[in-house]
């Protein structure tokens, strides 16, 4: 659901508590770019200018706010069809959160771009700690991924079972993961929200107010850092996963519609939301809402 009425911007990105306020016409500044290509697409950890892009070349041009809308266009380059373009945003270096002193939850309403083969639009978080481009030590929350084409969304807490023992240990020793799933028929038609609660002992997953997968640090064996994290959201095209766009199997244009991005903390490390019947971790009532991030 949107705002309540009380604090719905009218335009722009509003922080709630009165700290600050970010215009609309910012979100076009807060870009990731890349010139693209097939050179290392297929990294688990790279700098965003491939994690965020892959084979696509991520432009300013393709970054757009209208009709109170933040839109993200993937195409084809009309004179190469093995060429493509798509965008992607970050608040890494402007704005991040932490799970200290209380836990937070940050939710996406967004429409997901039409999933054919190679195309793999996210929303995702990583630490703000400086090296996050070269190892997942702190780890990384990924609220939203689509590479399927069949309507189901992953959600995946990523870490490193060396961390903090080691800095940048080997990944394919150490890395680990935990995810969920769920499939939504008309991701590509309709607004849903997607969100992540962040804990000093938990990290827990929600589409449209439904937990759907909850990893809490005791039961997976993983340390959660207190580190600021900073959001990404992007359509990334090829890579490992999806694999390479096909031209004949590639639909474009497709557009990634952010409706608006909403962070709420609770007010302690064990208090309860908004409804005294839901706890921390399991449900995603909003307690106090901190700020409200609009298209």
């Amino acid at each position: 659901m949107p705002p309540p009425p009380s604090v719905r911007p009218t335009q722009g990105l509003g922080l709630w508590n009165g700290l600050m306020t970010l215009k609309v016409t910012t979100w076009t500044r807060h870009l990731a770019l890349s010139q693209g290509g097939y050179r290392g697409i297929d990294l688990p950890v790279a700098g965003l200018n491939i994690t965020a892009c892959r084979s696509a070349m991520c432009r300013a041009e393709n970054v757009r706010v209208d009709g109170g809308l933040l839109r993200l266009q993937s195409d084809r380059d009309p004179s190469d069809s093995s060429r493509y373009f798509s965008a992607a945003v970050t608040t890494k270096d402007r704005v991040s959160w932490s799970a200290q002193p209380a836990p937070f939850r940050l939710c996406v309403r967004a429409k997901l771009p039409l999933n054919t083969k190679g195309v793999w639009p996210a929303h995702w978080m990583l630490p703000e700690n400086g090296y996050s481009d070269q190892c997942l030590d702190e780890g990384e929350m990924d609220i939203t991924e689509m590479v399927s084409g069949d309507g189901t969304v992953y959600n995946t807490y990523h870490w490193m079972s060396s961390w903090p023992q080691q800095r940048c240990a080997k990944f394919d020793t150490y890395h680990k993961s935990a995810a969920s799933s769920r499939r939504i028929r008309s991701y590509s038609s309709d607004f849903h929200e997607y969100a992540v609660e962040r804990s000093m002992d938990h990290i827990s997953y929600a589409v449209d107010g439904k937990v759907v997968g909850r990893f809490s640090s005791e039961e997976h064996g993983f340390q959660i850092s207190s580190s600021p994290f900073f959001l990404i959201l992007n359509t990334a095209i090829g890579g490992a996963w999806p694999g390479s766009p096909q031209p004949d199997e590639t639909r474009m244009p497709v557009e990634h519609l952010i409706d608006w991005i909403r962070v709420v903390r609770g007010t302690s490390q064990t208090s309860e939301a908004s409804d005294a019947s839901v706890a921390v971790g399991q449900g995603f009532q909003v307690n106090r809402e901190i700020r409200t991030h609009r298209g």
